[in-house]
């Protein structure tokens, strides 16, 4: 499945990581109330939109700040660090992850 912005490759990953990605998206949205930036062509294809991405990594962030779930987080944060890395990709710069959110940047760098 490839991951485009305005059709330029960004990532291309294979079916079960993409599928996987792809299906969390809308239970992200929802628990957010709010477009993610992804949407799901339904012809293997991502196509991003950077500035809603950007929103929806806020809203993310503030939601997680609020909700005090410790499970919560932990079942988000692989979904987070490829939304992280797709966003990195998209706008060539690292979106600002607020402070004590360690433990979703740590191995961010695993992501390729």
């Amino acid at each position: 499945m490839l991951y485009t912005v305005d059709g330029r490759e960004i990532w291309d990953r294979s079916q079960a990581t993409s599928l996987m990605f792809a299906d969390l998206i809308p239970a992200m949205e929802r628990l957010v109330k709010q477009p993610s930036g992804f949407t799901n062509t339904g012809w293997d294809e991502i196509q991003i939109d950077p500035a809603k991405v950007r929103a929806f990594l806020a809203a993310m962030f503030r939601y997680l700040s609020h909700s005090g779930s410790l499970p919560l987080r932990q079942m988000v944060r692989g979904f987070l660090q490829v939304a992280l890395f797709l966003d990195y990709r998209a706008s060539g710069q690292w979106y600002p992850v607020p402070d004590g959110f360690d433990d979703i940047t740590e191995d961010l760098h695993l992501i390729t």
